[in-house]
């Protein structure tokens, strides 16, 4: 008999040998931990002595020779609390037989590189590595409970079985664990396993579940690779406690991705690199789960669901989670998220929902000196596009501006009760934001800094009823070129800030006189005000416009009035805004703009024309009475009426003839002179105020 390394001779074998070569033709396992229980732990290994001996060569002999079955009994190695002394070197060989360890000793790494085989296991042995890359097994290998102090090299290797490492571990500087293209025909299981080096299961291909729960890892930089992961079925990686970083870029999961309850700390790096994943059966990062570094999903499809319920991510200094263009065919749903650093879904596709509600996001960076607060960003959403709803409300909190702009939300995004905090920027920015159903802002909501609606379009309603809106530096509402159905703008108290609608488009704007404040609203429209208040309390609301008087606010209240049929208020208003206009004008405008006041009202009170002329007709009618004026020419004319005297003087579009026809003179003559002048007045002030009232409707 030849073995690699000489010849063996049965008669060289010790006691121990011969034992293994005895059981061997049977299958038999060895079992050298009988009457030793104190020396059952193979840690201890090497201070075994030769009656639990086994030379590698041996065992290399056994597995590479050719053996007849013997009735129903096969040939294998089984071998149980057994020293291995030099190297069991399998390289390239095709081993005929399968072969055990149970809690052996390895005094050197065992050489299966290149080799074919049935079935291997090592299960509770102690290793000082395992070469075993580009192997060929038919079955299953088997290294559950093994302890490993060297590099475990599994590149390339085919397993038509599984490959079990549950409750082993590997004390190993750098690299511990080499898995690297590594194919599984019935999966991984790795549960309970500990590492102190890297893990690495980069393109493995696994078309059963993949198991890492409960696993401890710990390595400087990279702790676990799954990138280029391939699996046909679920990978469960639960309960995990990591120190370093978990990366899983590329990776394709047909099932179940998990990772419930598990904790990474990489502070100040990344913790979770998950690029370009897609997981077909969702990706769970709830349950607990918690990373100290960033969490990284960007460019990823997770179908089903994205869970991050309970979640805990913390990067002070950065992104907590960067999820840019993360697309998610059913619903991301994060409630009771705590995120200490920004989280980053600019671009993001939801098609389902984005459930926030009762998370926290704190976006603040407490040990960046100099950096300017009003760019913080807690939550960042630009351009995310939502089939359903956003709810971010129960509590929700984020400090730091919430991005939405561009966004598209096919429902609600409701912000009920949410406390939003960014003191010297933005609280809320969805400028540009398209919002099917609406926006609520409501009973109990709290923003401190600026709210941004710029040219948003919200289906339904908006509704700010029993908010608290504070940005006493800037806009509380900055929402020019809004577009919404109904504005609900009761807030609970009046707002610190300016409240900014020009040129926004409103079906129904509800507001309470009590909370008004400064605002500004030149151009905006609105179909209706709720409640219709006497015109004397809307002008007050007028008057609060910061940019003091412009014509179009005026002119919109009172086609409001007009509509419902409330002509006379309509004027009202329409009154005060020539009044308010004058203070505009120069001064020999604003005597002609009182002169018409005074007279008709700039037209839109024709009944105080219409007094002005009966009282100059009646003052005529009496002093001409009282001393008529003598005639033009002696025996022409008609004969003398002081009533059509008088109206001739004041009225000049038409001739009565009594003017022509007397002249008064004394004190007569001076009071005809003004009847005429007032007429004139009367007559041009009447003629246009009618035509600049005809011309505002």
């Amino acid at each position: 008999m030849t073995a690699r390394g000489g010849t063996l001779r049965v008669e060289d074998l010790s006691e121990a040998e011969r034992r293994v070569w005895d059981a061997f033709p049977l299958g038999e396992e060895v079992d050298f931990t009988v009457g030793e229980p104190e020396n059952v732990d193979p840690a201890g290994g090497a201070t075994w002595g030769p009656e639990r001996t086994v030379r590698a060569r041996v065992i290399a002999t056994l597995l590479m020779r050719e053996e007849t079955p013997r009735s129903h009994r096969i040939p294998a190695i089984r071998i149980k609390g057994a020293r291995i002394t030099e190297r069991v070197n399998l390289a390239y060989a095709t081993l005929r037989h399968s072969a055990r360890f149970l809690s052996c000793y390895f005094e050197r790494d065992p050489s299966l590189y290149w080799t074919r085989c049935s079935q291997l296991g090592f299960n509770g042995s102690h290793l000082p590595g395992l070469s075993g890359s580009n192997a060929q097994i038919d079955g299953h290998l088997r290294l559950e409970g093994c302890v490993f102090t060297g590099l475990v090299e599994l590149r390339g290797t085919q397993l038509a079985g599984s490959l079990t490492l549950s409750y082993a571990r590997a004390s190993v500087t750098g690299l511990a664990i080499d898995c690297d293209r590594l194919q599984a025909g019935r999966g991984i299981s790795a549960i309970g396993f500990s590492s102190t080096g890297h893990v690495r299961f980069s393109n493995v291909k696994a078309s059963g579940t993949v198991v890492m729960s409960d696993a401890r890892l710990s390595a400087k930089g990279k702790a676990l690779t799954l990138d280029g992961l391939v699996a046909d079925g679920s990978v469960l990686c639960k309960r995990m406690v990591v120190s370093g970083m978990v990366s899983v870029r590329n990776a394709r999961i047909a099932g179940l991705f998990s990772f419930g309850g598990t904790r990474i700390d990489n502070p100040g790096e990344m913790a979770f690199r998950g690029s370009r994943i897609t997981a077909e059966g969702g990706l769970y990062l709830g349950g607990g789960f918690s990373a100290a570094g960033t969490v990284r999903l960007a460019d990823s499809r997770i179908d089903r669901e994205l869970n991050l319920e309970d979640a805990r991510l913390t990067q002070v200094d950065g992104d907590a989670l960067q999820a840019e263009d993360l697309q998610v065919e059913g619903t991301l749903d994060a409630h009771n998220l705590d995120a200490r650093g920004r989280v980053d879904l600019t671009q993001a596709r939801i098609a389902g929902s984005l459930h926030l509600n009762g998370a926290h996001i704190d976006g603040t960076r407490p040990s960046t000196t100099g950096l300017d607060s009003s760019r913080l960003v807690a939550l960042d959403g630009d351009g995310m596009t939502i089939g359903g709803g956003l709810s971010c409300s129960d509590g929700f909190r984020a400090e730091g501006a919430v991005r939405l702009a561009d966004a598209h939300i096919g429902t609600f995004a409701d912000f009920t009760g949410a406390q939003l905090s960014n003191p010297s920027g933005q609280a809320l920015d969805a400028a540009g934001a398209n919002i099917g159903r609406g926006l609520q802002c409501g009973h109990g909501f709290t923003s401190e800094g600026e709210l941004t609606l710029i040219g948003a379009s919200i289906g339904r309603h908006l509704d700010f009823d029993d908010a608290t809106l504070c940005a006493p530096d800037g806009k509380a509402l900055a929402a020019w070129q809004l577009e919404v159905r109904e504005l609900y703008l009761r807030p609970r108290r009046t707002p610190e800030g300016v409240i900014d609608l020009r040129h926004a488009r409103i079906g129904v704007l509800r507001d309470d006189p009590q909370t008004w404040g400064p605002h500004r609203q030149d151009g905006l429209v609105y179909d209706a005000v709720d409640p219709v208040l006497p015109p004397a309390r809307r002008l007050d609301w007028l008057k609060l416009d910061e940019d003091g008087y412009a014509p179009q606010p005026y002119e919109q209240l009172a086609a409001t009035h007009r509509r419902l049929g409330e002509d006379a208020r309509a004027r009202t208003i329409l009154l005060a805004k020539e009044r308010q206009r004058r203070a505009t004008l120069p001064l020999y405008a604003r005597a002609w703009g009182l002169l018409q006041d005074v007279t008709v009202g700039y037209g839109y009170r024709p009944v105080r024309a219409a007094l002005w002329f009966l009282a100059l007709l009646a003052l005529g009618t009496v002093v001409f009475a009282m001393d008529a004026p003598p005639r033009a020419e002696a025996g022409k004319g008609p004969a003398f009426n002081a009533v059509v005297y008088a109206l001739d003087l004041l009225f000049p579009l038409i001739d009565f003839g009594q003017e022509k026809s007397f002249q008064p003179i004394g004190d007569g003559q001076w009071v005809a002179y003004g009847l005429v002048l007032a007429g004139w007045v009367l007559v041009t002030t009447i003629a246009t105020g009618i035509t600049r009232a005809i011309s505002r409707q």
